[in-house]
Parts: C-alpha cells; structure tokens; sequence
C-alpha cells in the first residue's frame, strides 16, 4: 500500500529520506547468546546492513551493553569491520525501549528492554546527540538475527548546528 500518499508527495518523502540517510552514519547494536561465534554476530551486522541497502562504510561505531564486555566476538567483530565498539550502561538501553521495533519476552523479563541490539543501536545513535528531544536517532529496521547474534542499525542524526 501507499499508505495514501499521493505519489508527488511519496516521491517527495522518498528524496529527502536518501538526503538525510547519505549524511547519516549509521549506529550498530549487538545483542549476543554467551559465548556467540564471531562470524554470528559479523553476519547478523552484515544481514542488517543489507536489509537497510548500506555497505560497512556507513557504519560509525558498535554498540552493546555493558554486561557483554566479556564477549570476545563482539570485540573481534568491531575489529572485522575496523570499526570502534563502546558499551553502554543497561539504563541506556532502558531509556529507548519505547523505540524498539521487535520484543523478546525473554529479554523483556531478564533486562527490562525488548530488543538488545534495537536499544543499543538507538541509545548509541543518540550517544551524538546533545539534543535531549525524544526520537532523535531512528531505527533503519527491525533486528536481523543470525545464530546467536543479533543487530540492529540505527540512524545517527547530527545535530545541526544553527
């Protein structure tokens, strides 16, 4: 469907839409099983990365939580894509929870947030932000998963500078 939009409209929606995305950088999250295999979570980044039609040179930073520290594949898969990977304290990942676009009751239960790599990816984007307003960073689509791994792309929106 069109969602009713008129096709002027559409097309319009459409062209700044790529404006915006070919400026923005993109904000990965990584949710993980314990002990996930490298290439798990390189092929969760890559399978979002495709579904969001970019390449790894859009990518910014890794994210994940703070009690994934101790996952050696999410560290080597930052190193894969030379990317830096910084993790985020849980209440991060709390704050965007209404943003997520997936639920895990698991994860739900056991974190308080729905989706992992869909609140890490968002609290990331929104780590560029000095602006506070709610929806600044922007998911690109629900998480991709693949073997253990999760990833979620977001959208890191600068702010523009007046």
């Amino acid at each position: 469907g069109h969602d009713g939009l008129s096709p002027g409209a559409r097309g319009h929606a459409v062209e700044s839409e790529q404006a915006m995305s070919a400026a923005g950088q993109v904000a990965a999250g990584i949710g993980c099983r314990k002990g996930c295999d490298v290439q798990d979570i390189v092929q969760a980044i890559e399978r979002a990365l495709a579904a969001a039609g970019r390449d790894a040179r859009a990518l910014q930073t890794l994210y994940a939580p703070e009690f994934k520290r101790d996952e050696l594949g999410i560290a080597r898969a930052a190193e894969h894509f030379g990317k830096p990977l910084k993790f985020l304290p849980l209440a991060a990942l709390q704050a965007q929870a209404a943003y997520a676009h997936s639920a895990s009751e698991h994860t739900l239960s056991r974190f308080g947030v729905p989706s992992i790599a869909e609140t890490a990816a968002l609290a990331g984007a929104a780590q560029g932000c000095t602006a506070t307003s709610e929806g600044v960073a922007r998911l690109l689509g629900p998480r991709q998963l693949e073997g253990g791994a999760s990833c979620a792309l977001a959208l890191v929106i600068a702010e523009s500078v007046t």
